[in-house]
């Protein structure tokens, strides 16, 4: 007995001391931007609450609470000072003390979920019952012009379609957004439109054929690169480099390739790393010129990489200093304001680059229903998350994308996990839907046979409160397996909590 109430009184000391901490945090109002929505006042302090318990580090408190069969709080981020004092209640009850709580303005348990659910039905719509995480779509081309397309995916499950301003233009988009609407009038179904910026986004600039009469001039043509290669990157962008796909090149020749936009030439240091093409090939910045850089190819598959036009590339330690909003993001929001339900806004760093979309949508008029996504997608956004989440709750409705493409290239791959569970954590604390995002089911929607690790991921998709598809040839197939699979895992799991139902064996 002596031992339990000595495990018992400390505790109950740790936990005064989180509770403590957490007080003395500056979470003054009077210091957040002006302007936030009152529908995110509670929201705003919770989350400014949790990273204040996430300053300190509970993981011996957690064993030590385990060890009591007390809550260890991993579930606690919608209302984690409700929460703490819940537990200091039974933690000082058991010790026969009593509990003089002050009169606190703070969230109870269960009241952070129910938030949750209606911040994310704002933005997303109402949903029934049978499914609470949404299905989002990236629409194709073709969804301009194929109706039957369209309303195959609206009747499969689609809860939101997605289309991306950095293809097609405003006729095809228009077309897009008729055939989406005209299929969830006739199923009966909310399907939200949701817009992607195109942002500014670092890609390989253009490759020409060249005039060599002997090349197959067919698809896009590429430069070929391998381990120990050299590869000169420069920022002119109307000269565009040939060609050299029919012959491999020899360890330690150059090719040449230009960026966009130009200005990065400027930002790079040598020994940085760089990333091309989702990170297919990569290598480290060895030179740095006034007009172009070199580049020492690292990895690349045996045989040589194909490098194109218009790939992505990534520089993860590099701040590029390229604004959150481009010329083309600014005439295309004139498109989405009209049309759309939600923009999703690309490459975000900071709370800046968040100030300035909102300040473009008040110039335009933009209707106060017109929700926002958030795209994390840099290890910059990721370390100004919560300046970028309380800045952005100026909007009613308000979403965070895991652009886990991209982002997994910024952060490494070996600490993906741990950023995504760390976004999901400080959204779920803000009371801010997540958007699950980049290669779901890519396997089904491409080719037709999902992977077992694509399986899984649907598992853990559940943890947010929805799930992007990419376009494909099979995507129908890929949105009825989706919603069958959300179906039966959400059965079992709530977010992150697992749920236990009653099992059967025959």
């Amino acid at each position: 007995m002596g031992i339990a109430h000595e495990r018992l009184r400390k505790m109950a000391l740790q936990v005064d001391e989180v509770i403590d901490l957490i007080r003395r945090q500056n979470t003054d109002t009077a210091l957040w931007p002006h302007n936030i929505c009152s529908d995110y006042m509670e929201s705003a302090k919770n989350l400014m609450h949790y990273a204040a318990f996430r300053s300190f580090d509970a993981r011996k408190m957690q064993k030590g609470l385990k060890q009591l069969g007390l809550t260890r709080l991993a579930n606690a981020e919608g209302n984690i000072l409700g929460s703490l004092m819940n537990l200091k209640i039974i933690l000082n009850s058991l010790l026969g003390d009593s509990v003089d709580l002050e009169k606190n303005q703070i969230l109870s348990i269960g009241e952070g979920s129910e938030l949750l659910k209606k911040h994310t039905n704002g933005l997303f719509g109402e949903k029934g019952k049978s499914r609470r995480v949404r299905i989002m779509v990236t629409q194709p081309t073709e969804a301009a012009t194929d109706y039957p397309m369209v309303l195959e995916m609206v009747k499969n499950g689609m809860d939101c379609a997605r289309i991306n301003c950095a293809h097609d233009g405003p006729e095809v988009w228009k077309g897009i957004v008729e055939n989406v609407r005209k299929a969830a009038k006739e199923c009966s179904a909310t399907v939200k439109v949701a817009m992607d910026l195109a942002g500014p986004k670092v890609r390989t600039g253009k490759i020409h054929w060249g005039d060599r009469p002997r090349v197959k001039k067919k698809g896009k043509p590429y430069i070929v690169l391998n381990k120990g290669d050299k590869l000169t990157v420069s920022g002119d962008e109307n000269e565009p480099v040939p060609f050299n796909g029919n012959s491999y090149q020899k360890s330690n020749s150059t090719a040449q390739i230009s960026c966009v936009p130009s200005q990065i030439v400027g930002r790079v240091v040598v020994g940085a790393p760089i990333l091309f093409d989702d990170g297919k090939i990569e290598g480290e910045i060895i030179e740095v010129g006034a007009t172009s850089f070199q580049v020492k190819i690292t990895r690349a598959k045996p045989g040589g990489a194909k490098l194109k036009s218009e790939k992505g590339i990534n520089l993860p330690t590099v701040d590029l200093g390229i604004s959150g909003l481009t010329n083309k993001d600014r005439e295309d929001l004139k498109f989405v304001v009209k049309h759309a339900d939600i923009v999703n806004y690309s490459y975000v760093n900071d709370q800046d680059d968040m100030n300035e979309l909102l300040e473009e949508l008040k110039q335009l008029g933009a209707d106060e229903n017109l929700g926002i996504i958030i795209k994390i997608e840099t290890n910059l956004a990721y370390n100004n998350l919560i300046d970028i989440l309380i800045t952005a709750m100026k909007r009613r409705h308000l979403g965070v994308m895991i652009a886990r493409g991209d982002l997994a290239l910024e952060v490494g791959w070996k600490n993906m996990g741990m950023v995504q569970e760390g976004i999901l954590a400080f959204c779920s604390a803000a009371h801010i839907p997540v958007v699950w995002a980049t290669q779901v089911l890519e396997g089904l929607a491409k080719q037709g046979m999902p992977s077992r690790s694509e399986i899984t991921d649907i598992t853990s998709s559940v943890q947010a409160e929805c799930v992007m598809l990419n376009k494909g040839p099979h995507i129908g197939e890929a949105i009825a397996f989706l919603d069958e699979v959300l179906l039966n895992v959400e059965g079992s799991h709530h977010k992150k909590e697992v749920l236990l139902p009653k099992m059967q064996w025959k």
